[in-house]
């Protein structure tokens, strides 16, 4: 069959990614008392447990933070200094708020993560006294900052803010180029569509990240040029349909030709009917069918089923099957973590993440990761540059991307690399192509 051309995305992090042996995407863990074997690897370290073989954090931020000190290497970016490229978070809620303590928590996680990688991190705060013409004048002083890589408000917001401020109206004045978290709506929808974009929201695209490792490493699918497996011939399952998780995790997962069952909610039902029994029937009926299970329910206060809290249970999963759970809720002895998936029910996949060490992880990965694409995004034209400079690294690395993916031979793929390149290089080009073809050949400018 004749070489088809290809004309999407191609280059990224994780084609090096995926090649790293250190990298151990399936360990086995002790949870909650019970043993677990092929645990999805979010993380190497899990706090007062042994250290692990390295996860997908400790992998990429170390790797990130080399390429970092590279830039200075390449003669097009060695004015562009990552330690003066500031992630921004904003939290808004008062110190002895409740609400607003995981937050806190979480935004301390996020900020040691961004120092490793090599940018700075940056925190405004503020009470929850603050108004919604306060924090759109701030706002507009942070899309117009050029230290600023990217910038997300920490939700929800705490107090009277969080009564009285409209935080998506709020949200969708980020400036697109620094939206890191997919908090604006346009990113939203930019990415449902599949159209060109800065950024994926950061836990759906590292749920999908976790998944095509395993999905490439264990199950031999295809790398796709843009460096996610392909999906195509499974079925999967989204549960939850959130603005920021269920709902775009749904539609990434179509444009990388997953069948996507769901996603299922709490009007999922049959013929207008949504009772109880009818929703446990067509839960049941569509989980137990895929290959992927994604979870991302959370906490519902419904009871479906009578026995459990959890969502999926033993029969609604199938034998062999892949779950990936990003919920972690405390229920129970308010003390616990506990995800969707009950853990008898995990233990018939041939893979899963558990709620700790596992989607937190990578979710903070990816958005250090955007943090750092933001800054080259904000440093535009010299990465141009520095993909001109390096044309032949760049036609030979496309080369081989397209032909890997293809079954081609490189001569074959040899026009389409140099088309794609030309794309990059183009001024009038969205600069997401400029970005993704400088991450594909910094590993093999390093080697120099």
């Amino acid at each position: 069959m004749a070489y088809r051309e290809y004309n999407d995305r191609i280059g990224g992090i994780n084609h090096w990614l995926f090649t790293q042996d250190d990298f151990k995407h399936l360990i086995s863990r002790s949870f909650r008392g019970e043993e677990y074997s092929n645990v999805i690897n979010g993380s190497g370290v899990v706090k007062g447990e042994q250290k692990f073989p390295k996860g997908y954090q400790d992998v990429i931020i170390p790797e990130l933070k080399r390429r970092s000190d590279f830039l200075s290497e390449i003669p097009a970016l060695k004015d562009v200094k990552p330690a003066d490229s500031k992630v921004l978070t904003v939290l808004v809620g008062d110190k002895d708020d409740p609400k607003v303590a995981a937050s806190r928590s979480y935004v301390g996680m996020k900020s040691a993560t961004t120092k490793l990688s090599g940018l700075s991190s940056m925190l405004e705060e503020f009470t929850s006294t603050v108004t919604a013409s306060e924090m759109y004048k701030k706002l507009e002083e942070w899309n117009n900052d050029k230290s600023i890589s990217i910038l997300m408000f920490q939700l929800p917001f705490g107090g009277k803010a969080g009564e009285t401020i409209d935080t998506t109206a709020l949200c969708n004045r980020i400036n697109i180029a620094k939206d890191g978290d997919g908090l604006n709506q346009v990113t939203l929808g930019l990415m449902s569509l599949g159209a060109e974009r800065y950024y994926d929201c950061c836990t759906p695209r590292g749920m999908i990240d976790l998944a095509s490792v395993y999905l490439v490493r264990n199950k031999g699918a295809k790398l796709r040029p843009d460096g996610i497996a392909s999906f195509a011939g499974l079925e999967v399952v989204v549960a939850g349909r959130s603005n920021i998780v269920g709902e775009p995790l749904f539609n990434l997962l179509k444009q990388f030709d997953a069948t996507a069952l769901g996603p299922l909610h709490t009007k999922t039902g049959s013929g207008g009917a949504s009772d109880k029994e009818t929703q446990r029937r067509i839960y049941i009926e569509l989980s137990k069918r895929a290959d992927i299970i994604f979870g991302c329910m959370g906490f519902h206060p419904y009871k479906v089923h009578a026995d459990t809290e959890y969502f999926f249970t033993p029969e609604m999963v199938k034998q062999g099957c892949l779950i990936i759970d990003a919920s972690t809720s405390f229920r129970k002895d308010g003390k616990s973590p506990y995800g969707d998936v009950d853990p008898s029910a995990r233990a018939k996949a041939a893979a899963f993440t558990l709620e700790t060490g596992g989607v937190g992880p990578a979710t903070v990965t990816k958005l250090v990761h955007q943090g750092w694409l933001g800054m080259l995004y904000q440093n535009i034209g010299k990465v141009r540059k520095a993909v001109e400079d390096n044309k032949t690294v760049v036609t030979k690395t496309f080369a081989k991307l397209l032909a890997s993916y293809a079954g081609a031979s490189e001569s074959d793929t040899v026009g389409n690399s140099e088309k794609l390149f030309n794309r990059a290089i183009n001024p009038d080009s969205h600069p997401v192509h400029a970005v993704d073809a400088l991450e594909a050949i910094l590993p093999e400018l390093m080697k120099r």
